[in-house]
């Protein structure tokens, strides 16, 4: 059975190592963190796959990345209510 965890643990794990990782390294800094077969839900969708994590960032706003392909969170990103408190 896969781990869910909610995808605001993902933007905490950017916050603390902000414009750090490429994207492949999140992933693999993700899977190091919370397990291989890690899957992440939001507030309002299906579980999906640590391989699609910084893509739903992304469309949803919540991260960019920078000019040298590094992950930043998002200069306007909001944290929906509940999630607001950094958990690192």
């Amino acid at each position: 059975m896969n781990k869910i965890k909610h995808i605001h643990e993902v933007i905490f794990l950017i916050e603390k190592n902000n414009e750090q990782w490429t994207p492949e390294e999140l992933v693999e800094a993700i899977g190091n963190t919370w397990g291989t077969d890690v899957h992440f839900g939001s507030c309002s969708g299906n579980a999906f796959p640590k391989e699609n994590a910084l893509d739903f960032l992304i469309n949803h706003q919540k991260a960019v990345l920078s000019e040298e392909g590094k992950i930043a969170l998002h200069p306007s990103m909001k944290i929906c209510n509940g999630h607001e408190e950094f958990q690192g």
